[in-house]
């Protein structure tokens, strides 16, 4: 007999972030089966892109400048990677996949007017003020915005493909995607976030102490 007092995972953790890793996608497939609402983060690559919507993830995270230039004013990381949202928006459309982009680290509102047109984005708050004081005409959108130009030129249908029963080929292509750069950006991320993660539980501690 089961105990009342006691309720199933999903019953208590309704959304859930993972890393887009082999391993963290998988594990995102697990939770949507139990009704868990998944996004998975730092996504750099089309490879994590898909086989996120495979998995069936609510939302994916491309981050369109690495972590390191978010958090070091000094750091060129060599301009933003907005295309990758437009491109994975693109395949999800045209493949009927429920998976929508949720676009991450921006840093100017330039990059937010030429993501105009994506299912959602996350502004850190300087930049929200700023946007928000700054005029943002329907001509500036039209000639900036990546998904406004598309919608004026025809391009070449997406490639199909899967990786869902394949953790060979899918690592074989993400290691290669980008001449290695988005596992390399991938794994320096998560390893940002876990020192982040370190240091605010420190900090918690430190608190309860006092």
């Amino acid at each position: 007999m089961s105990n009342p007092s006691l309720t199933s995972t999903s019953e208590v953790v309704k959304n859930a972030s993972l890393a887009a890793t082999w391993e963290g996608l998988q594990a995102c497939r697990q939770l949507t089966s139990q009704g868990i609402q998944t996004l998975a983060t730092t996504v750099f690559t089309m490879e994590q892109a898909i086989l996120a919507g495979e998995c069936g993830c609510m939302y994916i995270s491309p981050f369109v400048h690495e972590l390191k230039a978010v958090f070091d004013e000094n750091y060129d990381d060599g301009g933003a990677n907005l295309a990758l949202c437009l491109e994975a928006q693109q395949y999800y459309e045209h493949y009927s996949y429920s998976t929508r982009v949720k676009a991450a680290a921006l840093l100017s509102v330039a990059e937010a007017k030429g993501l105009a047109g994506v299912a959602a984005i996350t502004i850190p708050p300087d930049l929200l003020r700023t946007l928000a004081s700054t005029e943002v005409l329907g001509q500036d959108i039209d000639e900036l915005s990546l998904f406004a130009q598309s919608k004026r030129s025809k391009g070449n249908e997406p490639v199909r493909r899967t990786y869902m029963n394949d953790e060979t080929s899918w690592r074989e292509a993400f290691s290669k995607a980008y001449g290695g750069k988005g596992s390399r950006l991938t794994g320096e991320a998560i390893d940002a976030f876990k020192e982040y993660q370190i240091k605010g539980e420190q900090l918690m501690l430190e608190k309860e102490k006092r």
